[in-house]
């Protein structure tokens, strides 16, 4: 349970850390030109920072059980980074909801781009 627990724990820890980066950096298909992009992005940035930090915090908690072997603090790792994942799962869900309205309102733009496009 050692190794595993290690092993899940940094995987975590790396992984939170990589989304972060990819996030920050931009992914490639990525492009914030307009204000409701930039606006957009900023907002999904900083809401998808707590699910990093979140998911780190269970990384930590693993490694910390891992450490303190069976007992009332391995239980407690485990039952909040349980309790941490749902929150993870409710945030991922609020932020599919923020970029469904981002989609909707820079419909109407990416209409006109598309029209714009077949006329040339």
């Amino acid at each position: 349970m050692f190794a595993g627990s290690l092993v899940l724990g940094v995987t975590l820890i790396a992984f939170a850390g990589w989304l972060h980066h990819q996030d920050t950096q931009g992914w490639p298909s990525e492009n914030f030109s307009t204000d409701l992009d930039k606006k957009y992005h900023t907002r999904r940035t900083r809401s998808r920072r707590r699910i990093h930090v979140i998911l780190a915090g269970c990384g930590f908690a693993a490694i910390v059980a891992a450490f303190f072997g069976l007992g009332a603090v391995w239980v407690a790792m485990w039952c909040s980074v349980m309790v941490a994942l749902v929150v993870v799962v409710l945030l991922a869900g609020i932020d599919a909801i923020h970029t469904q309205r981002y989609l909707k309102s820079k419909m109407p733009e990416l209409r006109k781009q598309m029209l714009q496009e077949e006329s040339d």
